[in-house]
């Protein structure tokens, strides 16, 4: 297994080298610690004087010296968890360079620490955790709170193959981490909230909604099935509304440590920040979050 941790020095990339220990990696497990400077933003650099320009210069350098001891000291401590640990410095835009980094490395999971959205400047990190979500190649966590025993997750399913392989990816935790699995499949609204729309189509929506919400039940108890065989308890409800929204509520309620949701990979941008059901359990969940891409 070969996991890649993103960290800046800030709390949060410590509580992800932290749920590594909690998720209890098998022994020849390969972490690589990647940090990531961007320098692109400084190419208006010709145009300062030569007092200003080498100063900057400096400036860049200390960074770069600053990153490297970052990284060699995280290094260190996540040696206690995974015998095999390299760290690499990247250059470039965070999300680019750390999504290639983990792509050519053919890793199983991409770690990074988000601030979220209740903070003060919550898209510094937070943006970049997202942007990962969208060009990664391999399951994302995204560690939102402090690392603990992992006692009780919520998985959101809807019967993609995205889904159904974050069932797979709870199916091989170490046997001596068995959390509560609450399986929820989610119905969204029917797009019938217009006040012209006729009561023979709200009639019929009613009927579409039956129907629907005993496809979610028999799928919720599939994969609660699917879960209890490999030795985790598992339970299956039915939610309506929207599926994102509705994921992060049963998280508050459950006091969930971990929300797992699939996500389609091959979107674009506007797609993915407008519509993903992923994107907005990041923005909102009141835990870490686990995406498991496809």
């Amino acid at each position: 297994m070969k996991i890649v941790c993103a960290i800046d020095g800030s709390r949060y990339s410590q509580w992800a080298l932290d749920w590594l220990r909690h998720l209890n990696p098998p022994v020849d497990c390969a972490l690589l610690l990647v940090h990531a400077v961007d320098m692109t933003q400084f190419k208006t650099l010709p145009k300062l004087d030569q007092k200003s320009r080498s100063a900057l210069v400096k400036v860049l350098e200390f960074s770069l010296e600053g990153a490297a001891r970052l990284l060699e000291g995280a290094q260190v401590k996540a040696a206690k968890t995974c015998g095999d640990v390299r760290a690499k410095l990247l250059r470039g835009r965070a999300a680019e360079v750390i999504a290639r980094f983990a792509k050519r490395e053919r890793a199983d999971l991409l770690v990074i620490g988000s601030r979220g959205v209740t903070e003060f400047q919550p898209m510094l990190l937070g943006s970049v955790s997202r942007r990962l979500l969208m060009q990664a190649s391999c399951p994302v966590l995204v560690v939102k709170k402090p690392a603990g025993t992992l006692k009780r997750v919520v998985l959101g399913t809807d019967g993609s193959i995205e889904s159904w392989e974050a069932v797979a990816w709870l199916r091989q935790l170490p046997e001596k981490i068995r959390p509560a699995v609450t399986v929820a499949s989610v119905i969204p609204p029917l797009p019938l909230e217009s006040s012209r729309v006729p009561a023979r189509a709200l009639a019929v929506g009613d009927q579409v909604e039956g129907a629907l919400r005993r496809e979610a039940q028999k799928l919720a108890a599939r994969v609660a099935g699917t879960l209890r065989k490999a030795g985790l308890s598992a339970k299956g409800i039915v939610l309506s509304g929207p599926p994102g929204a509705e994921l992060v509520k049963l998280a508050g309620c459950e006091r969930a440590n971990l929300i797992v949701v699939g996500s389609r990979s091959g979107r674009s941008a506007q797609e993915y920040f407008m519509g993903s059901v992923a994107d907005t359990v990041v923005k909102h969940a009141p835990c870490s979050v686990l995406v498991h891409r496809g």
